[in-house]
């Protein structure tokens, strides 16, 4: 846990004034540049998270103007969500932060180093995964 906080803390760092937006809705701003014109469902199949969460995430996106709504295409009730060119800037300028990071932690493992610690972590993941299906299946 304090190896996630040091990542937290060197995240924070990097974006600077940008820190104000949470990384969770600036993932959220990837999602829905990723797939233009997801819906707010949608949000919430991908990130696991209940609409009522998405709905408040989504309002503050909207209100920090870097997303906006279109009416569905389809679907009357719904709307899709594209990024204003801010909410672009926004998530270049997080994944610009991420690499940055990932150079620093990274830049001094060899590739065989490089490779033991993805395996270890895609177990790792797959073992939450696991655990959490588990527990909402039963």
């Amino acid at each position: 846990m304090t190896l996630f906080g040091g990542i937290k803390r060197a995240m924070r760092h990097g974006l600077g004034a940008d820190a104000a937006v949470p990384p969770m809705l600036l993932r959220v701003l990837q999602l829905c540049e990723r797939q233009a014109g997801i819906t707010q469902q949608g949000l919430a199949r991908l990130t696991g998270r209940d609409k009522g969460q998405v709905a408040r995430m989504v309002k503050e996106l909207l209100a920090l103007g870097l997303l906006q709504r279109e009416d569905h295409p389809d679907d009357r009730r719904s709307h899709c969500l594209r990024l204003t060119a801010a909410g672009r800037a926004a998530v270049r300028h997080f994944e610009q932060t991420e690499a940055a990071v990932a150079r620093w932690l990274l830049e001094d493992m060899t590739i065989d180093e490089m490779k033991s610690l993805q395996r270890q972590a895609v177990s790792l993941q797959q073992r939450i995964d696991d655990r959490l299906r588990q527990e909402s299946d039963g």
